[in-house]
């Protein structure tokens, strides 16, 4: 852990070469909240986000749930609502935004080819590892991108979750594999399913493999977390092929919508 710590002391992140920086300049780079050229006050190039729109996006602060990062309402808890009433499969996690806030960014991100945000995005998570290191307590060996289906990669050409792995490898240095885990049945969307209902659904949706996954720490990256249920269903696949432990990062998450007990 003292090495990643080390590591990320200084996230400003790789020389640009001269190529993306012209790049930049004859084809700007959008924010990530309002979706026009990002506006650059300090006069430099590769800025990812307008100054005046970052503070839109509302990072997730503490109190957080100790299992899944989730923001609680006071000091008081220690679990999320969720958390107190379901075991989840995965040890720990966390996130860097609130739902609320990132929602348009992360609909465009998803769905409408904007796979640019993900530079800002994933510096955003690569500096949240750094902060949430105490709670992870080591460094993960792989960080693994959510997979999607094929027949959902083929309609959006690219993996959001994949994206953000890639940016974050590119701070953290930790090694992105797609390799070790595969989405083998297309499941229907969850967006208005219960907990109940989204388990039944990804109850056998991934599949593990490769044998470096056997007494490995893996991080799982996708871009959401509501109920936990996919990372659930990839965390089990995981320990089920012998990983050690099993821990995510989210883009977003949302909110603790139980009444405190």
């Amino acid at each position: 852990m003292e090495d990643f710590r080390d590591r990320s002391k200084e996230i400003s992140g790789p020389g640009r070469p001269a190529l993306s920086v012209l790049t930049d300049l004859v084809f700007p780079r959008r924010c990530p909240v309002c979706d026009r050229p990002v506006r650059n006050t300090e006069g430099l190039s590769g800025a990812l986000i307008c100054p005046e729109c970052e503070p839109l996006l509302h990072r997730v602060a503490a109190p957080v749930c100790r299992r899944c990062g989730k923001p609680l309402r006071s000091a008081r808890q220690d679990l999320c609502g969720d958390c107190r009433v379901r075991q989840h499969v995965y040890d720990r996690g966390s996130a860097v935004f609130t739902y609320h806030s990132a929602a348009g960014s992360l609909f465009r991100f998803k769905y409408g080819s904007r796979q640019e945000y993900g530079s800002y995005f994933g510096k955003c998570m690569a500096l949240r590892l750094r902060e949430t290191a105490w709670l992870f307590r080591e460094l993960p060996d792989f960080l693994v991108p959510v997979p999607l289906s094929d027949r959902k990669m083929r309609k959006r050409g690219y993996n959001q979750a994949e994206i953000l792995a890639r940016e974050m490898a590119r701070y953290t240095k930790i090694p992105v594999r797609t390799d070790v885990l595969r989405r083998v049945e297309d499941t229907l969307p969850m967006k208005n399913m219960d907990v109940s209902a989204r388990q039944n659904n990804l109850k056998k949706a991934f599949h593990a493999s490769g044998n470096d996954v056997e007494l490995n720490s893996i991080m799982l990256i996708d871009d959401i977390y509501t109920t936990g249920a996919t990372i659930d269903a990839c965390a089990l696949a995981l320990y089920r092929k012998g990983a050690r432990r099993v821990c995510f990062m989210t883009l977003a998450v949302g909110e603790d919508n139980h009444a405190e007990f």
